[in-house]
């Protein structure tokens, strides 16, 4: 695939770990030995090993990255293998506490899987006679000699199923190709060296379940394999990269992690060994990539004197040097700005592929005052805050390679990284995705890329699947585009990406290679069951009692329908609504169900959608939040908020008219409180009411100043019937107020004109904290001195109110954000940290909870599609 050597090695990867969890129980105990590894052939693309202990043994449970990867056919034939010949009691005494090796070797137009078992004791000719005359039951055997051995094939008589097997050395051979074990068996081929197979036996770590060896000499025969083209400007940057690799696995369901090291030999001509001097950085640049981007490389550099002295010896090496001679002259001159230029970068940069197969790079300034006097002189203008270079390969001769096809191209400045193009109008397009916050990091599968890799490297290869999906497809041979388009029997579409990071390290590299993939098993990906809407819901799902054995789902269309679902999915009843619902739907100890509609209706339904007599009832004005049920001189009544007044409605549907209601000044916002006995409630002329229990004014407190409260007020129960007051308000000053005075008042943050604020309990603590959404960012402060807990950026703005529910754990809350603009759904748990599984696709309003009496966690959520979503969240 032309830049993308990764995915080439992660898919050998995946059918070695396939194998190694089909055939993981053969052995018992670790068992290292160089002895199978040194039959195998030079031309060896892959070697693997399994660790095999209890752990290992159901590791790789349900493990569905595997099948994606090999294919389900491919799959199930392996584990006939292993359950019919190799867990057949006959053979198992014999291989019992051995290792199982695993390797690939090139054909034609395949890759060969070679499997070698050690046997702890030798199999004896008559033991052979036995194991064979078993093995006959199942399948029809045959035997072939060639070079002074025999091969045994098992087959069920076509050659597709084949497998071909070999008993030499003490050592048991398998593969379905005749040719791969004849390459074992025939001396005159070369074989691995000595000093490849001690490097992997050194790295072969005992605590992973698996580990894999790559020789890199072996580089250009992959990129020849896989590729129609073997020229392209990411892979090329790997070719003459000598030495090998091992890495180790670290398992997680969703995705392939392997870490190892990889040593670097005799590599002087290649650009990828020059970081191997230098020290792992904190990478960036990646949050400037549009969402578009194919493939990316980063590359961050810790020691630039040094880099720019292996640089000059790669040049030579490549025979380049003249090519980038007026720049370095025009560099090195002490007279001229530019001699500067190296000291106003932070020397790291990147270049990007979009979709398009046009590409951008990335440098990170360090001085930016510096940085517009050198440009002054190195730069032109091209109008538009876009400019030019005045000179060719300037980037070139500062970094090599990732600039070699960008020899003027066209820079504009994004904060503190330069951005650069050869075409001024892939330039002007990138800078409106800027600003329109159209960027990598703000997609649902970067998210996740982002919590699986860390982001401190020397050099980040990253291939988007999707993105890059048609580029990978046309550049594999016919052969391979077949199983990689295929979408029954594979899986490749359900990856998100692949990467590779090197860290360097005394003169070789830390490596790490990342397949993320999008698992059944991971939140968000297998519903347990969805249910149709004709149109999008306007409310949160919301989860009542329906009966003594079931709860139930409520949720509310764009046509006005309320829905009944029950736990399992299944439609319970709807009924027409007149008018959208307001504020949270409430259900009273009978079980029946209150809420406002903005047709100025109060509802009170029945747990199977028939309204209770008198209901619904119209109300005199549009309600502006939830009913709330309160005892009103010892009656239960409904208080209804309205913009500027509060009515109040018997449980039967009737007007109460001896409620009396006080002149308040102001929108009141947010729902009415209780305060003991009596209620509070706050209003836009940042004025507090406290109201006696038939709505007569007990204290007003109004605080001095033009202000204004645009969020509802929080409340603190002091104990003894006493209480305090939270509010924010349109100079962003969080205020804690007694009856008489201001307690406290701290500005904590200048926020835009458009944002959203709430007090809840967050942290284990009696007083509400402050949730503040404002712009693209959500922040917490905690009740005493409002000093701040947290803070998460979003890469685009908010457009929707926090949501609250109750932890599980405690009787605090997660918080519940919904990004509209990404279509992505995240929910922060203690100190704001994201609750493991988020950020979730889905649309705004959403539920996370029980659903049932004794159900475990799920996600209710809607998607584009109108339907809603039940996820089990299984931990």
């Amino acid at each position: 695939m032309r830049n993308t050597i990764i995915v080439t090695v992660l898919l050998f990867i995946g059918v070695i770990a396939a194998s190694i969890y089909y055939f993981r129980d053969i052995n018992k105990e670790q068992h290292n030995t160089l002895k199978p590894l040194k039959y195998l052939p030079e031309n060896t693309f892959l070697i693997a090993s399994i660790k095999n202990d209890e752990v290992t043994d159901n590791i790789f449970k349900d493990f569905d990255l595997f099948d994606a990867l090999i294919g389900k056919k491919e799959i199930e034939l392996i584990k006939k293998y292993k359950n019919q010949i190799l867990r057949h009691e006959a053979l198992y005494e014999f291989i019992e506490n051995q290792d199982v090796f695993i390797s690939f070797h090139p054909e034609a137009d395949s890759l060969n899987t070679l499997f070698i078992i050690p046997t702890s004791t030798n199999i004896e000719e008559s033991d052979f006679t036995s194991l064979l005359n078993e093995y006959s039951k199942t399948y029809k055997i045959a035997s072939i000699d060639t070079l002074g051995h025999k091969i045994i094939s098992f087959s069920f008589g076509n050659p597709d199923t084949t497998l071909y097997t070999t008993y030499y050395e003490h050592l048991i051979f398998a593969s379905y190709s005749k040719s791969t074990l004849l390459s074992i068996l025939d001396k005159s081929k070369p074989k691995l060296s000595e000093n490849q197979i001690d490097y992997f036996i050194k790295n072969n770590s005992r605590n992973t379940p698996l580990s894999v060896y790559f020789p890199h000499q072996q580089y250009p025969n992959v990129i020849k394999h896989f590729q129609q083209r073997q020229k392209g400007i990411f892979a090329d940057q790997f070719a003459g990269l000598e030495g090998q690799s091992a890495w180790n696995i670290n398992f997680k369901q969703d995705a392939l992690m392997l870490t190892g090291e990889s040593e670097v030999d005799k590599s002087r001509g290649n650009y990828i060994a020059l970081f191997r001097n230098q020290s792992k950085k904190t990478q960036r640049l990646y949050n400037y990539f549009p969402a578009n981007t194919a493939v990316f490389m980063e590359y961050s550099i810790s020691n630039y004197p040094k880099f720019s002295t292996d640089l000059h010896e790669y040049f030579e090496a490549r025979e380049e040097t003249k090519k980038i001679q007026t720049a370095l002259e025009s560099l090195q001159d002490s007279s001229s700005s530019l001699s500067k230029l190296p000291s106003v970068l932070q020397h790291d940069f990147a270049l990007v592929e979009q979709t398009n197969q046009t590409h951008i790079a990335f440098i990170a300034v360090s001085d930016t005052a510096a940085w517009i006097e050198v440009a002054n002189r190195l730069l032109e203008d091209s109008n538009d805050n876009i400019y030019r270079f005045r000179n060719a390969n300037i980037p070139y001769a500062l970094y090599g390679e990732a600039f070699k096809n960008m020899s003027r191209p066209y820079v504009a400045r994004v904060d503190d990284v330069l951005v650069l193009s050869n075409s001024s109008n892939e330039l002007r397009q990138y800078l409106s995705d800027f600003r329109r916050k159209d960027l990598l990091t703000g997609t649902l599968g970067f998210k996740n890329f982002e919590k699986l890799q860390g982001n401190e490297a020397n050099v980040t290869l990253f291939v988007h699947n999707k993105n890059a999906f048609s580029k990978i497809l046309y550049s594999l041979p016919r052969h391979y585009q077949a199983n990689f388009r295929d979408k029954e029997n594979y899986g490749f579409k359900d990856f998100y990406s692949w990467s590779l990071q090197l860290s360097g390290n005394a003169g070789s590299f830390s490596s790490q290679i990342y397949a993320l993939y999008k698992s059944k098993n991971a939140l968000g990906s297998t519903a347990e069951w969805t249910y149709q809407l004709n149109d999008k819901a306007i409310t949160a799902p919301y989860v009542f009692e329906q009966s003594d054995t079931s709860q139930m789902i409520l949720i509310q269309e764009l046509d006005h329908t309320l829905h009944a679902i029950h736990p399992s999915g299944n439609k319970l009843w709807s009924a027409v609504i007149s008018g959208r619902i307001v504020g949270e739907m409430q259900q009273l100890t009978d079980r029946s169900i209150i809420f406002v509609t903005d047709k100025n209706r109060l509802y009170r339904i029945d747990t199977f959608g028939k309204t209770l007599k008198g209901f619904s009832t119209g109300i005199a004005e549009e309600p502006i939040a939830a009913p709330l049920l309160a005892k009103v001189q010892n009656k239960y009544v409904l208080l209804v908020p309205t913009r500027n007044r509060i009515l109040a409605y018997s449980q039967e549907g009737n007007r109460v008219d001896d409620w009396n209601n006080p002149d308040i000044q102001g929108n009141i916002l947010g729902g009415i409180q209780n305060v003991g006995s009596d209620f509070v409630i706050a209003t836009s002329y940042g004025r507090i009411y406290l109201l006696n229990n038939n709505g007569s004014l007990k204290k007003e407190i109004d605080l001095p100043g033009d202000i204004e409260f645009k969020t509802p007020i929080g409340v603190i129960d002091l104990g003894n019937n006493s209480f305090e007051f939270l509010a924010y308000d349109n100079k962003s000053i969080l205020y804690r107020i007694g009856l008489d005075k201001i307690q406290s008042e701290v500005k904590i943050e200048r926020h835009e004109e458009k944002y959203y604020g709430a007090f809840a309990n967050i942290n284990s603590s009696s007083v509400p904290e402050f949730i503040l959404i404002s712009d693209n960012k959500i922040s917490g402060y905690e009740h005493s001195s409002f000093k701040p807990l947290f803070e998460y950026h979003f890469t685009k703005s908010i457009d929707d109110k926090p949501q609250f529910f109750k932890n599980a754990k405690s009787n605090d809350h997660l918080i519940g954000v919904a990004s509209k603009a990404t279509n992505l759904l995240y929910l922060f748990g203690d100190n704001g940290t994201i609750v493991e599984g988020f950020p979730v696709e889905g649309q705004p309003l959403f539920y996370y909870g029980k659903i049932n009496y004794n159900s475990e966690t799920y996600l209710l959520c809607m998607r584009r599609d109108k339907k809603l979503y039940a996820f089990k969240h299984q931990k």
